[in-house]
């Protein structure tokens, strides 16, 4: 067996997972991503696929595009509701940001 790739749902960078490390793992075991601190839970392992999880140390942030209130966002494709103005709308997860990347919000 290879060292396995897969790319983060996030950020798109390629996670590599050495072969050691891959034969221990565990569907419902959490990875965090090394480029943008994604905790991302294993659905399963043949093919390997993983899916943004709630609890992570940073949170991903977007900005409610009626009002521009800060949002964090807990996983990928769940609506939200802005706090500020109750706007609720499914961010595009291209473009949230997490919270050591200095919050470059685009809409």
């Amino acid at each position: 067996m290879e060292d396995q790739q897969v790319a983060c749902p996030v950020c798109t960078e390629t996670i590599l997972i050495p072969v050691e490390e891959y034969a221990e793992l565990l569907e419902g075991d959490v990875l965090e991503c090394e480029h943008c601190g994604a905790y991302l839970e294993i659905l399963s392992l043949e093919p390997i696929e993983l899916v943004v999880v709630e609890g992570g140390e940073d949170g991903f942030y977007v900005l409610c595009p009626r009002c521009e209130n800060e949002i964090e966002v807990e996983a990928e494709g769940e609506a939200v509701t802005c706090d500020n103005c109750g706007y609720t709308f499914t961010p595009d997860w291209s473009e949230v940001t997490g919270e050591d990347e200095g919050r470059d919000y685009r809409n």
